[in-house]
Order: structure tokens, then sequence, then C-alpha cells
């Protein structure tokens, strides 16, 4: 599959096309492999993007949706579609930091938690990873779409701000 994939580098590729050209049927033994393609590829510095619906108003289903494809990208062959890919991925990981960030300091306020000191460390670590990408609205409107962004800032701005209060105690 890898072989297929990288002959195919830059073109987008549904499920159904890598099926029909690794001869593997479409369906959880595909998906699998499609999982270790991604992270082989991440080991040799490239990128399989995750699957997103096609650009191409002519790649369609035969119910007339969208289809999902993917493409694997060599390292160094970038597009503003790559850069668009690695945004969303970005935007979904500090989605889920913002969920650990708030789990964690829900669990080492938690007077009944098993582990309240190892909860403090990760809210810490997530506070200070919120705090390091303060700057992802800066990246530039080619590559960040502002109304997804304003709810990051305004919390790490929020954040920043409880940070800079005068502890009272």
């Amino acid at each position: 599959m890898m072989i297929w994939l990288r002959c195919n580098h830059g073109r987008e590729v549904s499920y159904a096309d890598i099926a029909a050209g690794v001869e593997i049927p479409d369906g959880h033994r595909l998906r699998q492999a499609v999982r270790v393609v991604r992270v082989i590829a991440a080991n040799r510095g490239d990128r399989l993007e995750r699957f997103m619906p096609s650009a191409d108003p002519v790649r369609r289903g035969p119910d007339r949706r969208r289809v999902f494809v993917t493409r694997y990208m060599r390292s160094g062959h970038g597009d503003e579609f790559s850069a668009r890919d690695a945004m969303s991925a970005a935007r979904a990981a500090m989605t889920a930091t913002k969920d650990m960030h708030r789990a964690t300091t829900f669990e080492a306020a938690n007077p009944h938690s098993i582990a309240r000191q190892e909860f403090a460390t990760m809210a810490q670590a997530a506070d200070e990873c919120i705090t390091k990408v303060a700057g992802i609205d800066t990246v530039g409107p080619q590559a960040v779409r502002r109304e997804n962004t304003s709810l990051l800032t305004q919390m790490i701005a929020d954040l920043e701000a409880r940070l800079a209060e005068p502890a009272t105690g």
C-alpha cells in the first residue's frame, strides 16, 4: 500500500481508489492498513493527510454526496491544501488540549481524586501548551479561519489575565 500511495503522491484518493489499487477489500483491514501507513509516512517525514471531503465537484458518490479523500504528500511537497489539513489537525489538537486542561484541573481540585498531584502536573502541562501556542492567530488568514481562532484567542487571554492577577489567600 505504501508503494501505491507514494506512486500516487499528491492525488486525491478515496478508500475505494486505494482498495482497487492495492487489491484489499474496502473494509476494516484496509482502514487498519491506512492507519499503519500514516505512521510509517510520518516516520519517513512524509504525510498521509486526514480524510476530508473532496474539493473537486466532479468527485461525488452515487448518492451525489462528496467523496472523502486523502493525499499522500512527500516531504517538502506541500501546498495550500496540505497546509489546510495541518491547520485542521492543529485545531483538533488544541481542542483536545483544552478538554484535557478542563478535566485535569477539575480532578486536581477534587479532594476525592485518586491522584491529585499527578492531575495538577498534567493541568500545568496543558496550561503551558495552550500558552505556548497563543500566537496561532498570527499565522495568517490564508491558513487560519478567523472565526475558529477567536474562541482559542479569548481563552488564552482569559488564562493570561488569571495568571497575571495577584494571588489572594
